[in-house]
């Protein structure tokens, strides 16, 4: 009895080895042969071709894809035998292996992996972005393989997106210069197509502003009683940008920028006038940068104030208002968050903390003056 027992085992150890040699030197496995295989004390990988190998342990079969890219090997989990059939575990891999190959890219995958891991992670505004993909690239190029679209193509895109407006249509075109350029990157394709398309093909032309409040706008903008209207107030009285006044908070006399939500990344602060607390608190729910600069030109448009003003042009007015009433530029450019120029970005370090809070107080008493 014994010895049938010892003849049997030994035939197992014998028929899983030369399943496991076959299935190594035909470099294919089947059914039949996973089934044979034994754990015989190590873990282990057979190959079947396309990166794919079956990890087989004491307690289980796996699936997985193998790969090496840039000079790192990367393993994919496909699925447990015999859950995952041969056949099925072939078709994932096969498709996987087309997916990884960069003349089949599409441009809706480029557009995932540069949400994802380039607009999602460094733009303070990813929505415009977000917003031109969804609305312009992937409804007409969405299927189209990366290496297949033309600068034509392209060009036309653009073209047809300024029914939305020539600047609008001007912004799309960055998006698709900043995509393509991923995509050269990550070696979907040797050239950047977007490279020379100029706004010319938006027919944009950008006219720097210098528009600022006259007192009858300042007294008609303290008339208003919308909350929007005293967002707009408050940034009149601290020279923050609009996002600035949304994203900051209240520490006691003092209005916090984060950096995170500051353009250049700096953290900021600016003083709180008695004016500006009175401005204050904005509602819980946020409303749109969007939002707020509708409503200002539908006000604006029915009062017929042309040229309109915008947000932006109220931190122009606080800056221009403040240097008017004897406030020194580069006092200024501290409240605003600029970066000085020059010599004065490598030594000034100077946080002028009783200098800012005096101009915050001036500019205080100008408004008030102003609007009485």
């Amino acid at each position: 009895m014994f010895y049938v027992f010892l003849c049997m085992s030994l035939y197992h150890v014998v028929y899983s080895c030369l399943a496991y040699t076959v299935a190594y030197i035909m470099g294919k496995l089947s059914e039949t042969t996973i089934k044979s295989m034994k754990w015989e004390g190590k873990d282990r990988t057979i190959g079947d071709g396309n990166g794919l190998y079956l990890l087989l342990r004491q307690f289980s079969k796996t699936w997985i894809i193998r790969k090496r890219r840039k000079g790192k090997n990367t393993i994919t989990k496909v699925g447990k035998w015999p859950t995952t059939s041969v056949r099925k575990a072939r078709a994932i891999a096969a498709k996987k292996v087309l997916d990884d190959d960069p003349a089949n890219v599409t441009i809706s995958t480029l557009v995932d992996q540069y949400l994802t891991k380039i607009v999602q992670k460094t733009h303070k505004r990813p929505e415009f972005t977000i917003g031109y993909m969804n609305r312009a690239v992937l409804p007409e190029l969405g299927k189209r393989k990366v290496q297949d679209v033309s600068r034509a193509e392209l060009v036309y895109l653009i073209q047809d997106y300024t029914i939305n407006g020539a600047r609008t249509a001007d912004q799309l075109r960055s998006s698709l210069k900043a995509l393509f350029g991923y995509a050269v990157e990550l070696g979907y394709r040797e050239d950047n197509p977007m490279l020379g398309v100029t706004r010319r093909v938006s027919n944009y032309k950008p006219v720097p502003r210098d528009r600022v409040l006259s007192d009858d706008e300042i007294r008609q903008l303290w008339g208003w009683k919308h909350q929007n209207a005293a967002l707009l107030r408050f940034l009149l009285l601290t020279g923050l940008r609009i996002s600035e006044a949304q994203l900051g908070h209240q520490d006691e006399d003092f209005w916090i920028v984060p950096e995170e939500h500051s353009k250049n990344g700096k953290s900021h602060w600016v003083y709180l006038t008695d004016l500006a607390k009175e401005q204050l608190p904005f509602p819980k729910r946020r409303v749109t940068n969007t939002a707020v600069q509708s409503w200002l030109r539908y006000n604006l448009d029915k009062l017929g104030i042309d040229p309109r003003y915008t947000p932006h042009d109220l931190r122009r007015t606080a800056a221009t208002r403040m240097a008017d009433s004897g406030i020194e530029p580069f006092i200024v450019e501290r409240i605003l968050n600029h970066t000085l120029e020059g010599v004065m970005a490598v030594y000034n370090k100077a946080e002028y903390r009783k200098e800012r809070i005096n101009a915050a107080s001036v500019l205080e008493n100008h408004l008030i003056k102003v609007v009485a």
